[in-house]
């Protein structure tokens, strides 16, 4: 539009401004040749020398690989997952019920510390004989 605006203020013609394949003239002589359809393989012109046109290449996409198999649409989608729900927390380290490992202070019944010993150090139990 601020082309045509000075254009105008010159007194000059926007035509000679546009290039020429945007001429009507241009676009009669692109489109004056008649394209003639063809009706099927036998009017195919036969190329003989030339190679067959092969799919690309496959490649492989990046990212992780997907594991899980991908199920046909008429298999049952099955799922296995287990509730946690009605199953009491065990401790692994004293088998206690009511904590588990991680929330674990090393303390076994009613808030009594264990005393925990270092691995191939004998405690006193082990160091004297049975009588």
């Amino acid at each position: 539009m601020h082309a045509l605006a000075v254009i105008h203020l010159k007194d000059e013609f926007p035509e000679t401004y546009v290039q020429t394949w945007y001429t009507k003239q241009t676009q009669l002589q692109i489109y004056s040749n008649f394209i003639r359809p063809v009706r099927g393989p036998k009017q195919w012109a036969s190329l003989s020398n030339m190679l067959p046109i092969l799919p690309p290449t496959l490649r492989r996409p990046p990212g992780r690989l997907i594991k899980v198999r991908r199920k046909e649409p008429d298999e049952p989608q099955t799922t296995k997952r287990f509730s946690m729900r009605g199953v009491d927390m065990r401790c692994s380290k004293y088998k206690r019920i009511g904590h588990n490992k991680r929330s674990c202070k090393g303390e076994v019944g009613q808030n009594i510390p264990v005393k925990r010993h270092k691995v191939g150090v004998p405690t006193q139990q082990q160091a004297t004989p049975n009588q």
